[in-house]
């Protein structure tokens, strides 16, 4: 168990003492989740009643803080032997998912991506930054009718190919698959406690092409701004399964192409999932966390490359056992470039099967 490195602040004071633990966080999501279990009373508190849904909270791991939102669910149970409480939260961001993106005046024009989001998250309370360029701003971009405020902040990022992530501090950060690399390698036999190749082609297809309009001028209008098209090939579905994709707002054809190339990666990564079980929730420099590049050796599930990690969940368990379950993939599959030609059917890394003796 360990008590000093888990600790939920909430309500002004500060929780430790865990005996049970599941902590997501996710490239793939906005926002961070927690669980976190005890018995009624430890070190003379009643958490029961001193821990209440909507109240704002911190998770901290080695007093840095991973999660800052709000608790969602307090859970009592009890049975013959014991009396229990479970406490689930989300990050601030949550609330971005779960209501409704609501703006008196109409659509924006000339604004980048971080603007919109910014504006958007800001009644929230949930600041917005961007770490990497998006790009030029956007020709215009309005809502749609009922959709909730982080699928229209997630609609406009698609425009230019990028990720809405949580910072681990209440906020969002708008980037691409990250660089940072983690100390420690991914070997098997070494510190991999398990590992699993996941292959699912139902989402992949071989042909994407993505489809949109510009807003027209004296030099530049009839079918040239009506009829934009782009497309991207994925050379790792060897059948014909064409997927036609309308464009998220008006703009150029150069827009569109970003788009359908991040379409064909990022399908094709999703397709093959990676997961790495290691014991504890540090390597050498730091916690795991998503969006970090690892060196991973597991040559009998045909592994031996750099992976980036999209996805962390860390777990403790009563017993006092804890680990990191780890979700891979390739780095390539959320930039702008065309996906690797070697993913094809049969293999998703280049590493060849040992040749028999």
């Amino acid at each position: 168990m360990l008590d000093a490195d888990l600790v939920l602040l909430a309500g002004g004071r500060s929780y430790a003492g865990w005996k049970s633990m599941s902590l997501q966080r996710s490239m793939e999501a906005c926002t961070s989740q927690f669980r976190l279990g005890v018995s009624e009373r430890w070190d003379g508190q009643d958490v029961a009643r001193a821990i209440k849904p909507t109240q704002r909270c911190e998770v901290q791991i080695g007093g840095e803080t991973v999660v800052t939102g709000y608790v969602d669910e307090v859970e009592l149970s009890i049975d013959a032997s014991t009396h229990a409480v479970e406490v689930t939260g989300r990050d601030a961001a949550a609330d971005l998912v779960d209501c409704s993106a609501i703006r008196k005046a109409g659509q924006w024009r000339g604004r980048r991506i971080e603007q919109i989001a910014a504006e958007l998250a800001a009644p929230f309370g949930v600041a917005v930054r961007a770490d990497v360029d998006t790009g030029k701003p956007l020709t215009s971009f309005a809502l749609q009718e009922g959709e909730t405020v982080f699928d229209a902040m997630d609609r406009a990022a698609r425009i230019r190919a990028l990720l809405l992530v949580s910072d681990g501090k209440g906020g969002l950060v708008i980037t691409r698959a990250g660089t940072t690399r983690a100390a420690t390698p991914l070997v098997l036999g070494d510190n991999i406690l398990s590992a699993r190749v996941r292959q699912d082609m139902r989402d992949r297809h071989s042909v994407y092409i993505i489809k949109g309009q510009a807003a027209g001028t004296d030099f530049f209008n009839s079918t040239a701004v009506s009829q934009i098209a782009a497309r991207a090939t994925d050379a790792g579905v060897p059948r014909y399964r064409p997927l036609i994709i309308t464009g998220d707002a008006p703009d150029l054809a150069a827009t569109l192409q970003q788009r359908a190339i991040w379409e064909a990666n990022v399908r094709a990564a999703r397709s093959t999932r990676v997961e790495v079980v290691v014991r504890g929730w540090r390597h050498s420099g730091g916690l795991w966390t998503p969006n970090t590049l690892v060196h991973v050796a597991a040559p009998t599930l045909r592994l031996d490359d750099d992976l980036l990690i999209t996805a962390v969940e860390f777990e403790l368990t009563e017993d006092g056992g804890s680990t990191s379950r780890l979700q891979l993939t390739r780095r390539d599959a959320f930039q702008l470039l065309p996906i690797k030609q070697h993913d094809v059917a049969g293999g998703f890394w280049a590493l060849p099967p040992k040749e028999s003796k």
